[in-house]
């Protein structure tokens, strides 16, 4: 027993002595060439670009629709909640929280392609999608702060002044207008890693309310298989807007509409065949007092090109891009933002789907409109 342990304590040593041989024999100075070239392969990183200190004023402007001041009242308001809601994959990435929000609010202006986007910020265009949509979703968690119709009853005098202020149309508290935004529906099952494979395409319908200073008060987002065949009325009476008003909850005020909608007791639109002049005078002052809704939601496409263009993903993060897009519009016409230059002639906007409501010439709803229209526009 003891011959076969010093037998294997024997073999052991032979090991470790042809592991020395072997060490002995090679080539270091080949082994410490092969070391210098993989760390001379490892380039020093280059400091991130930084729009906020490389661009001036004019250029930024130009590229992030926002002044650099209240850039940085949109950082402040969404750094902390990026910060407690930090995804793993960002955190490989290594993208500084304010060059996230730059970056997304950049993509949402449309100014360039996606592509120029991601590099002119040091990121992949994958990185990029993830980014625009985590600061859209923490954007459109703070719609209730920024996007909501007056509560109080001096905030709603407020608006109705306003409102009446135009073309002296009284107790109107909003208009609606409504319009469509494509959507790039992505294919989770083809998504490769390095590009966003789409499928089919989709119209997202939006209703928008506005007041007199082009702020959106209220928005409704839907699918086309929610809606039926009359796109704008049903738009319109499937939204929250519309239960609120029912509930009375806006007791005296009213809402103005296009020719696309019906009318209402608090839903006004224009008469459309006018058979004397108190109807002439309610169609040219709901014109004027209607342009508001026009005007923000020229302002607002203006702004963010995206909603002109293409939105990809799916329908659940279009609604938080549509409602963030919305929120910092608000935002800009609350801080009086001179990003984008309102005296440019404005595109024309028209309705989707010019639907008008069948039945009765004269309905009870139109009887409302036409006592209203006899008690302020009345032509003796």
């Amino acid at each position: 027993m003891d011959d076969i342990k010093i037998f294997q304590r024997f073999l052991k040593d032979v090991r470790h002595l042809r592991d020395f041989e072997y060490f002995k024999h090679l080539d270091h100075s080949r082994i410490n060439r092969n070391k210098r070239r993989q760390i001379c392969k490892v380039k020093p990183r280059r400091p991130r670009f930084n729009p906020m200190e490389e661009m001036n004023e004019i250029e930024f402007r130009k590229k992030y629709r926002y002044t650099k001041e209240n850039m940085r009242r949109i950082i402040e308001i969404v750094r902390d909640d990026l910060e407690v809601d930090y995804y793993e994959p960002m955190k490989r990435n290594q993208v500084p929280i304010d060059l996230q929000i730059l970056s997304a609010i950049r993509f949402f202006g449309g100014t360039e392609h996606p592509q120029l986007t991601a590099m002119a910020h040091g990121v992949s265009l994958h990185t990029m999608a993830k980014i625009t949509r985590r600061v859209a979703a923490v954007l459109s968690s703070k719609a209730s702060r920024y996007i909501r119709m007056p509560a109080t009853l001096s905030e709603k005098e407020r608006m109705m002044r306003s409102f009446q202020y135009l073309s002296n149309m009284p107790q109107v508290i909003g208009a609606v207008v409504q319009t469509t935004v494509r959507l790039q529906l992505e294919n989770r099952g083809g998504y490769s890693g390095t590009e966003l494979a789409a499928t089919n395409e989709e119209l997202v319908h939006l209703q928008l309310v506005a007041d007199a200073e082009h702020k959106i008060r209220d928005l409704d987002i839907r699918l086309p298989e929610e809606l039926g065949h009359n796109t704008a009325p049903e738009l319109f009476s499937l939204s929250r807007i519309k239960e609120r008003f029912e509930q009375n909850e806006f007791r005296g005020r009213i809402l103005l509409g296009n020719e696309s909608l019906s009318c209402s007791h608090f839903l006004f639109t224009p008469v459309r065949n006018p058979k004397n002049k108190s109807e002439d005078l309610y169609n040219q002052a709901h014109s004027v007092t209607y342009a508001p809704a026009v005007k923000c939601l020229n302002y607002w496409i203006r702004r963010f090109g995206i909603l002109s263009r293409e939105l990809l993903g799916t329908f659940g993060s279009a609604k938080h891009t549509i409602t963030a897009l919305a929120l910092l519009h608000n935002m800009a016409m609350e801080w009086n933002d001179p990003s984008i230059d309102s005296d440019i002639s404005l595109p024309i906007y028209k309705p989707n789907i010019f639907c008008y409501a069948n039945g009765a010439t004269i309905s009870e709803e139109q009887r409302n409109r036409n006592e209203f229209i006899k008690t302020h526009f009345s032509s003796n």
